[in-house]
């Protein structure tokens, strides 16, 4: 048993948030996570084609939702903080965005590619969409739906 539990332990410690994880004060107070809504993360990155591809069909969700309900919190990961900028003005992303060039925010998701969205909700993570999907919105509204 103790060894199940090291191991378990040791796993948690390796791989970034998954579905059940509640996220920690650092990560809530740098994106501005409250209780009272469902947090979409949207992790991108300038240099990433599906991330630019996926990008104007959350901006579409953004519209459509009940911000007094939904966030969507867009995460940009380019080191160059200005390429980042850009890339939200090329794409005309309509959300919040947070710069995170030191990684200090993905280190703790640790996504296996790119584009990531987490959900969150009473600060647990309850779903995550991994990689570039056709009709992301409809997706991602779907999803929605569900955790209503």
């Amino acid at each position: 048993m103790k060894i199940l539990a090291t191991i378990l332990l040791f796993s948690s410690l390796l791989f970034g948030y998954q579905i059940g994880d509640k996220i920690d004060s650092d990560i809530k107070e740098k994106l501005s996570i409250e209780d009272d809504k469902i947090y979409i993360i949207d992790f991108f990155a300038s240099w990433c084609p599906s991330c630019e591809k996926e990008m104007p069909y959350i901006s579409k969700v953004n519209e459509l939702i009940d911000k007094d309900k939904v966030e969507i919190i867009g995460v940009g990961v380019d080191e160059d903080v200005k390429k980042g900028e850009e890339f939200v003005k090329r794409v005309k992303a309509n959300f919040k965005i947070v710069n995170d060039p030191k990684s200090n925010i993905i280190k703790k998701f640790d996504p296996i590619g790119m584009p990531a969205l987490y959900f969150i909700k009473k600060d647990v993570v309850v779903a995550s969409i991994i990689g570039a999907k056709d009709d992301i919105d409809k997706i991602i509204l779907n999803k929605l739906k569900d955790l209503k």
